[in-house]
């Protein structure tokens, strides 16, 4: 339920009970001050008739008597004992709703004088016809109960359009507000602010397009760092390689231990490659819109892994192969980083089992098997691991290609579509 919905629903129903409860409190006190009217008169009445010595007379539509047999039948069968309390009018109503005048009426007084009973009493059995006669025949005649509920309508009326009105003067800036910020991009913050005419609205408006500023220059200050240190990685990590490569031409031949140190420094240097181009691509988050060129999915996974072989040196791992030689519309850079930390992740995190590369199409599925248990309890995490799968998941999801982990028994499976 939106807040329009609930404020006007509440205010409407307040209005609502306070105009029934009014409405009907002013029939009340109409007739209320109908009924003192008619006492007042039947106890005048009853101080100065019957005069003369008349046991019943008949005064201003009135019926004066101080006889009980002498009171009209049509009113003592409707109070057919003596009231008790004196002094006071007792009426009966007949065929009468609230909002209409009854069919019938009758009115009964008793009313003590000069040591004697005086009863007054009044009854109509034509109220609605005698209506109908006093009124010219085509005039409109409205009850005044009946005034009194359509005036109640019209307050509620009014006020339920006034509440729409000024809902509308508040809703119509509030939407736009919900609209220009569910469109606001980064590429919008040089746009001049929209007026939203009231300033609690401009000020919020003025608040989110501040807050998004602020991220836009953290992720500006993020992509210049991630860009300025691999830039700054490449050129020794170059040397590095290079002066590998050297070295195995004037030395081809080294000791065991000085193999064993150059092939720490030849990983070390791959792992430092890796990283670098993993930062380079995260320094231009975002550019999902990459040239797709047609290549074998099945060839690029063979290169890789035997790239990363070095991975596995002096381990008991068997690596099985599955590949075909299907072509696939892939954009070349993003799909080797994510084969790349896929393959490395498997190959890190086996120290005696076996990694399975399966690919058909353009899905891959990568299963790393442990085979002891106390290797799998103590893996190995090189640098890059959390980055590069991190990396994993951030370039999936902005290309949309399915991707999927799992956990087994001693091992993990990861799969992924490039479609």
């Amino acid at each position: 339920m939106s807040i329009r919905t609930y404020i006007f629903t509440l205010l409407t129903t307040l209005v609502l009970i306070i105009a029934v409860l009014l409405s009907y409190q002013s029939g009340r006190l109409f007739i209320g001050a109908f009924d003192m009217a008619v006492e007042k008169m039947m106890f005048k009445v009853a101080q100065d008739y019957p005069d003369n010595g008349k046991v019943e007379q008949n005064v201003i539509g009135f019926h004066v008597t101080t006889d009980w047999d002498k009171v009209p039948e049509a009113v003592k069968e409707h109070f057919p004992e003596i009231p008790a309390e004196k002094n006071v009018h007792h009426s009966k109503f007949v065929d009468w709703i609230f909002i209409a005048p009854p069919g019938k009426a009758y009115s009964l007084m008793v009313v003590e004088r000069d040591e004697k009973q005086i009863y007054v009493s009044r009854f109509n059995e034509h109220i609605k016809e005698k209506i109908e006669e006093a009124h010219e025949k085509g005039s409109f005649h409205v009850d005044p109960m009946m005034v009194v509920v359509l005036l109640g309508l019209f307050a509620i009326f009014l006020f339920a359009f006034t509440l729409l009105s000024i809902f509308k003067k508040i809703a119509v800036p509030m939407e736009s507000l919900q609209q220009w910020a569910k469109k606001l991009t980064i590429n919008d913050l040089n746009k001049e602010l929209p007026d939203f005419r009231f300033k609690e609205l401009n000020a919020l408006a003025s608040l989110i397009h501040e807050n998004l500023e602020s991220v836009d220059e953290s992720i500006k200050r993020e992509q210049r760092f991630l860009s300025y240190a691999s830039h700054e990685l490449r050129t020794p990590i170059a040397v590095l390689r290079s002066n590998t490569a050297l070295l195995e031409k004037i030395n081809p031949e080294p000791s065991d231990k000085e193999r064993k140190v150059r092939d720490r420094i030849e990983r070390a240097s791959l792992t430092m490659k890796s990283m670098t181009e993993t930062l380079l691509w995260l320094s231009r988050e975002g550019e999902t819109q990459m040239q797709l060129e047609s290549t074998c999915l099945g060839a690029m996974i063979n290169n890789i892994q035997q790239e990363l072989n070095y991975l596995l040196a002096g381990k008991k791992v068997k690596v099985n192969v599955e590949l075909d030689e299907n072509m696939v519309e892939l954009p070349i850079t993003a799909s080797v980083i994510v084969l790349n930390n896929l393959i490395r992740n498997a190959f890190q995190h086996t120290q005696e089992g076996h990694v399975d590369i399966v690919q058909k199409g353009d899905e891959v599925i990568i299963t790393n098997i442990e085979s002891e248990q106390e290797n799998q309890e103590q893996l190995n995490e090189e640098l890059g691991f959390g980055l590069g799968m991190q990396l994993v998941e951030k370039l999936t999801m902005q290309f949309g290609w399915q991707y999927r982990t799992s956990e087994m028994r001693n091992g993990y499976q990861v799969s992924v579509i490039f479609s």
